[in-house]
């Protein structure tokens, strides 16, 4: 077991979680135009928190990091590119028309 001086300095630099004391991720898998399928699941996710609070909430108020591999990664940015008044750049429901207009020019077939 690490001695607390050891954890304290291994911790120091990590931020403090948004809310709480736990720190909540958001991670996304990769997998080509199947991105499609979590881009839906979050649409879905993101329009049921916005009945509950609010017309305004985006999936990246309720995450302290949001992460993904390949295709993951770019849902993740778009989730989380900042835009103006500090809320991010895309809702949701953007991702998924972004992947229908453009998964011929990202995913190209060979």
């Amino acid at each position: 077991m690490a001695s607390s001086s050891t954890a304290d300095a291994s911790t120091s630099n990590i931020p403090p979680p948004s809310c709480g004391k736990r720190i909540t991720i958001l991670c996304i898998d990769g997998g080509g135009v199947r991105g499609l399928i979590p881009a839906k699941i979050i649409e879905f996710l993101e329009k049921q928190l916005q009945e509950l609070d609010g017309g305004d909430a985006r999936i990246a108020d309720y995450f302290d990091v949001i992460s993904g591999t390949s295709t993951g990664g770019l849902i993740a940015t778009m989730l989380a590119a900042p835009g103006e008044n500090n809320k991010p750049l895309f809702a949701a429901k953007d991702i998924v028309d972004f992947y229908l207009q453009n998964c011929a020019k990202i995913f190209p077939r060979h």
